[in-house]
């Protein structure tokens, strides 16, 4: 989920960035649109500082943290109860890779526009 979550603030910056390229005119516009120069470089500063924490500290978070809102309690062939993790290899790797994508695409969108 955290690097889910570094793409979303990735993903949330450029479009913040993208929006303030649009040429506003004078007045409150302008001021709008420094503030979104300013938010979305901050989003974006954001996302890369919870990407490289949790890369940093990913195996502690992991020890720490199991997903029991995802897991499975199964009965095995002896009569025990086992938890099993509910969650298929697809749908962690479309939470990965499909926010990973529209970053790629919004950051290129965003650096040929400017």
């Amino acid at each position: 989920m955290a690097r889910t979550d570094s793409m979303i603030w990735f993903i949330l910056g450029f479009a913040q960035l993208i929006v303030a390229n649009l040429n506003y005119g004078d007045g409150i516009l302008q001021i709008l649109e420094i503030f979104l120069n300013v938010s979305g470089g901050s989003s974006v500063m954001v996302g890369l500082y919870v990407l490289l924490f949790m890369a940093k500290h990913s195996q502690d978070f992991s020890d720490a943290y199991t997903k029991y809102e995802k897991s499975e309690v199964v009965r095995s062939d002896e009569g025990n109860l086992v938890i099993t993790d509910g969650d298929s290899v697809v749908a962690k790797g479309m939470g990965i890779i499909f926010p990973a994508i529209l970053t790629v695409f919004a950051a290129i969108y965003w650096l040929a526009s400017n």
